[in-house]
């Protein structure tokens, strides 16, 4: 495989299937989860056929942000580079949640949730509130959960553990 050097801004493409395509960006690197990079995963399912145009992707509407690790999506070909955009959307108010059990059967039932904003410290809330659940989850995603949630809505969990 040829080494696929990535930066901030790279637009990626995530074939499902022989149905259609997705696209996502690598917006940023969070300092606060491991130094991961953080992806903006974007809405719109496009053809098969579809010539990506980086500016008509952008301006799609934001599906969800993750944190993930490119290089293994791209050694497998699970995604590969399409271009790239100096646009990487607002990042200042992208909201992360986690919590620091290292069990999941706590997914139900915790008392020890963070949330913070990309490069910023981890604030300690307790048991999940309302106005939190919306946030997305903190984890790093495998590709295997990327494209899962990208098809289903749905992260692959067992994917975590």
């Amino acid at each position: 495989m040829k080494k696929v050097i990535t930066r901030k801004g790279d637009i990626f493409c995530v074939e499902i299937g022989n149905e259609y395509k997705s696209y996502f960006q690598y917006i940023t690197t969070d300092m606060t989860q491991m130094n991961s990079t953080v992806i903006r995963v974007f809405k719109k399912h496009y053809p098969m056929d579809y010539i990506p145009n980086m500016d008509e992707i952008i301006q799609d509407e934001v599906y969800f942000y993750a944190h993930t690790v490119l290089r293994p999506g791209l050694q497998v070909g699970a995604w590969y580079k399409v271009g790239t955009s100096k646009n990487v959307g607002e990042i200042d108010n992208i909201m992360f949640s986690l919590f620091s059990e290292g069990n999941f059967s706590h997914l139900t039932k915790s008392y020890k949730w963070y949330i913070w904003k990309i490069n910023q410290k981890k604030v300690f809330i307790g048991e999940m509130q309302d106005k939190y659940k919306n946030y997305n989850r903190g984890w790093i995603y495998p590709y295997t959960s990327i494209i899962h949630k990208i098809k289903t809505d749905v992260f692959l969990i067992r994917d975590l553990e």
